[in-house]
């Protein structure tokens, strides 16, 4: 069964943390997804197109984002960063990503060489020799290319963070507030999340629970990322790299995590499992 459009855009919104709609070009394997609520035109669209045995991603900046892809170009070391930890992945796993940069050709991995001033970007990342034909599996291949693209392209928008409880952060907290709050800074910023998602997946490192899997379409993305470092040894200015600073995990294994102070390590986590008695299995 083809992919729907709905189901894509939700998925990508789920992970960014902002809303996308999506639609199929007629007569075409081709699907878009764009910002819900704002002007294409001045913006981006994503494009899956899906051939015989590929999928090529790319970023399409409307006709009149000029403006946009300029203050995607000031996006600061730590957002670049999370950009090239996507596209990394995305060439670990065997695609190939051709960004250029004002018409020049850039390392997509390598953030150190994007100082020029962007006047224009492109980005594609194409994967071939893929086994599709599989119904289901091929709608999870395209989602999945299809949200790396989006978070490497989030993770450069002049998005705020969500800093939940920062404006009351006044006194009066009970212990363990202030470090709460960063928390949430830190691992729930939607640009780390999308970006630490489109690198490690959807399953719990700790459990391999995928929620999808379990429960069903009502569940699909639904996960939860992880510092694995405790807040209170990063310092203000410093930078995630969503490869190796953040996880997911399932709701339990989180809350289990922060059953102490500092949070127990995934490899904690994972020798803290129960195993069921052969018998039970």
């Amino acid at each position: 069964m083809p992919l729907e459009p709905g189901a894509l855009a939700r998925l990508v919104s789920d992970s960014c943390g902002l809303p996308f709609e999506a639609r199929r070009l007629t007569g075409a394997s081709t699907l878009q997804i764009y910002p819900s609520g704002l002007p294409v035109q001045n913006t981006f669209t994503i494009q899956t197109a899906v051939g015989w045995r590929n999928v090529e991603v790319s970023f399409v900046p409307g006709s009149f984002a000029g403006d946009f892809v300029r203050h995607m170009g000031l996006a600061d070391r730590g957002a670049r960063g999370s950009c090239a930890a996507v596209l990394a992945r995305c060439i670990h796993d065997g695609a190939t990503v051709t960004l250029k940069i004002n018409g020049q050709p850039a390392r997509p991995d390598d953030p150190s060489g994007w100082d020029a001033e962007w006047m224009r970007l492109e980005l594609s990342v194409r994967r071939g020799q893929l086994d599709l034909g599989n119904g289901e599996e091929d709608n999870e291949k395209i989602c999945a290319w299809t949200q790396q693209v989006t978070a490497a392209i989030v993770a450069l928008l002049p998005l705020e963070q969500d800093e939940i409880l920062t404006e009351n952060l006044q006194g009066g907290f009970p212990e363990g507030a202030k470090t709460q709050v960063e928390v949430n800074r830190y691992e729930r910023d939607r640009r780390n999340r999308a970006a630490a998602l489109a690198i490690h997946g959807y399953a719990c490192v700790v459990c391999s629970s995928d929620l999808g899997d379990r429960y069903g379409p009502s569940a699909v993305g639904l996960i939860e990322v992880h510092h694995v470092t405790p807040v209170s040894k990063l310092g203000p200015d410093y930078c995630i790299n969503p490869a190796t600073d953040l996880v997911p995990l399932c709701p339990n294994c989180h809350r289990v995590a922060h059953r102490r102070d500092p949070p127990f390590t995934v490899d904690e986590l994972k020798a803290m499992l129960v195993r069921p008695p052969a018998s039970a299995i």
